[in-house]
C-alpha cells in the first residue's frame, strides 16, 4: 500500500515543484484551470500582441534598437543561457533548466517601434509535452532582465 501511495503522489509533488521553481503566475488573468491546461499540455511560449497571458503580450521598452540589443545581450549573459548566438534582428540561445536539465530554444527579434523597441520572443522546449511553465518563465526573466539593463539609459537619453 505504501509504494501505491508513493506511485501516486511522487507524479504530483514533482509537477508541484516545477510550478513552484518556475513562478509562473498561475493564479492570475486569465484563470488557473487555463494557465494549469497551458502548462500541462504545451511546450512553446511566444510573444504577440493578443496573448491571454498578459506576460507573454509583445513587450515595448522606450529605447531604440541598438540600446535594446545590447540590454538584451547583457540579459542573456546575466541569465547564464549558453550558446548564445547573434541574428540580424536579436539572438537565439539555449536555456538549461534546472530541475531536469532540459534544453530549451529561445529566440528574440527586436523591432524598432517609433523611438521604442519591440521584442518578439519564442522559447520551446527540445523534450516533452509540457513545460510546467518553464518556458513562459524564461521569458519572463528575460523581459525583467532587459528592462532593468536597459532603463539606465533609457534615463541618460532622456536628459
Amino acid at each position: 500500500m505504501k509504494w501505491l501511495w508513493l506511485a501516486l503522489t511522487l507524479p504530483l509533488v514533482l509537477i508541484a515543484g516545477g510550478f513552484l521553481l518556475n513562478r509562473v503566475p498561475l493564479f492570475s488573468a486569465p484563470g488557473a484551470l487555463e494557465r494549469l491546461t497551458a502548462y500541462l499540455t504545451t511546450n512553446v511560449a511566444e510573444t504577440r500582441p493578443d496573448h491571454p497571458f498578459p506576460e507573454l503580450r509583445t513587450p515595448t521598452i522606450p529605447v531604440d534598437v541598438e540600446v535594446a540589443r545590447d540590454a538584451l545581450a547583457a540579459a542573456v549573459g546575466e541569465l547564464g543561457w549558453k550558446e548564445v548566438e547573434p541574428t540580424e534582428n536579436g539572438l537565439r540561445a539555449v536555456v538549461v533548466s534546472p530541475l531536469f536539465r532540459f534544453r530549451d530554444d529561445v529566440s528574440v527579434r527586436l523591432e524598432p517601434v517609433g523611438g521604442a523597441t519591440a521584442l518578439h520572443a519564442r522559447s520551446a522546449s527540445r523534450v516533452g509535452k509540457g513545460d510546467l511553465g518553464a518556458n513562459t518563465a524564461h521569458l519572463m526573466a528575460l523581459f525583467a532582465a532587459v528592462k532593468r539593463l536597459a532603463a539606465p539609459r533609457e534615463s541618460a537619453v532622456a536628459d
